[in-house]
């Protein structure tokens, strides 16, 4: 289920649709995207955000990194992101000399 996406940030498609503003147009940007892509961004109505947004995972929920995401991050000349790493509380594994 979506979110409850504020009116005055949503344009329409047609009779049934509706998109957030800025994402129909030949250099899409969502209104609600704050930051530089590329760098740092985040979504000003994460709450709130729309079905879309809430389908479309970066992460899978194996942690692996969607390559649907890697896909779109390159067609517009991003690079790669990286599953995130967790620090482990065991100690370095030691190499074993023969």
């Amino acid at each position: 289920m979506g979110g409850c996406v504020p009116v005055e940030l949503t344009e329409r498609v047609n009779d049934r649709m509706v998109c957030m503003q800025g994402t129909n147009s030949k250099t899409p940007r969502c209104v609600a995207l704050c930051g530089e892509v590329g760098v740092a961004v985040s979504c000003s109505i994460y709450p709130q955000r729309p079905t879309p947004c809430r389908e479309f995972p970066a992460l899978l929920d194996d942690g692996r990194i969607n390559p649907e995401c890697q896909r779109i991050r390159a067609i517009y000349g991003l690079p790669p992101i990286h599953p995130p790493t967790t620090p482990s509380n065991e100690p370095p594994i030691e190499p074993q000399v023969a």
